[in-house]
């Protein structure tokens, strides 16, 4: 009886090291762990892949060449997000202290005037 591929899926996951998780109506796969440190260690060295060396890294670890596409997209995704963060922090560090120097020296000013005026 045809079961829709599921065995065949499974079969397929546990032979590449991805397990499944269901949640609600879907499926998530997800990598290993050794899959993801394999990863995360070449995108540390380049965050875009050519064609050929995605196949070869796909081919390597028992993925999909897409599987290997979307990972690294999502981690761009993700690196861009965590650069804006940070840089967004510094910026608004840099204001405060700008903002706090601004109220200093409006009050200095402020001094300034008054010596003048009593002068």
């Amino acid at each position: 009886m045809f079961d829709g591929g599921d065995n065949y899926t499974q079969e397929m996951m546990s032979v590449t090291g991805i397990s499944t998780t269901k949640t609600k109506n879907n499926n998530k796969r997800r990598f290993s762990d050794e899959q993801i440190k394999s990863l995360e260690l070449m995108f540390e060295s380049e965050t875009r892949l050519e064609p050929g060396k995605k196949l070869e890294v796909a081919k390597e670890l028992g993925l999909h060449p897409r599987q290997v596409a979307i990972w690294f997209q999502n981690k761009r995704a993700r690196w861009k997000s965590k650069q804006l963060e940070q840089d967004y922090s510094i910026l608004q560090a840099n204001y405060n202290i700008l903002a706090s120097k601004l109220e200093s020296l409006k009050k200095e000013k402020q001094c300034l005037v008054i010596q003048v005026l009593l002068s």
